[in-house]
């Protein structure tokens, strides 16, 4: 069985209060022109998105770079957090295993298409990024049920921990993608697979994606 984990593209979908809003229109009418189009106006990072490294390090690589075998997971951790609005997920919040995507479900999905869902969400703290990095290296991705890891009152943490994440060092190996404004509210609770699918746009940093999780019942 295969359910998706993100969340479709539409007119105004939520996105983070920096970038522009997503604007489809229908450009041409079936009864006027003989066929139909849309015209689609978006921010690379509007809706559910894949987060790659060239994001916030210079010569990091982008999401276009990325080959197929390094899009599917077969390892998936799923993990609720208990938080509110606004607060922070540190390392004592949540108890990670070893896995190669790390899913974490905070339920802020639940007001996702309220003004709080893009400027008070929870957010991801520096210190949690350098404890997977650290101590998790099979962890390739994590994924997160909000407009973003990092929250608009906490800019620098939000930086740190985006960097965290797309840096390459010695005693962090090899950088981690990041999933944002997914749809987890339903994922099942055991995962067998999952499959990431960006946009094949050359050149841009990060992507929309598709998201899909197989799974058996």
């Amino acid at each position: 069985m295969y359910e998706l984990l993100s969340h479709p593209l539409e007119d105004g979908s939520p996105v983070h209060p920096a970038l522009d809003d997503v604007r489809i229109s229908i450009r041409n009418r079936i009864a006027v022109d003989g066929y139909e189009t849309h015209t689609i106006v978006t921010a690379n990072h509007a809706g559910t998105h894949v987060d790659a490294p060239a994001h916030f390090i210079e010569g990091g690589r982008r999401i276009c770079e990325y080959g197929t075998d390094e899009l599917v997971f077969n390892d998936v951790c799923t993990v609720d957090v208990d938080v509110g609005p606004g607060d922070p997920i540190g390392s004592g919040d949540i108890e990670i295993r070893d896995c190669d995507l790390l899913l974490i479900r905070t339920g802020f999905e639940s007001v996702r298409g309220e003004d709080t869902y893009l400027r008070d969400n929870p957010w991801i703290t520096p210190q949690l990024i350098d404890n997977i990095r650290r101590n998790f290296r099979g962890i390739r991705a994590i994924g997160v049920d909000c407009i973003s890891i990092s929250n608009p009152e906490h800019p620098s943490e939000g930086e740190m921990a985006h960097i965290m994440a797309f840096t390459e060092e010695p005693e962090y190996g090899e950088p981690i993608l990041i999933l944002e404004d997914m749809k987890l509210m339903n994922a099942p609770d055991f995962i067998d697979r999952v499959f990431v699918v960006p946009w094949t746009i050359l050149g841009v940093d990060s992507a929309p994606c598709t998201v899909i999780a197989e799974f058996q019942v």
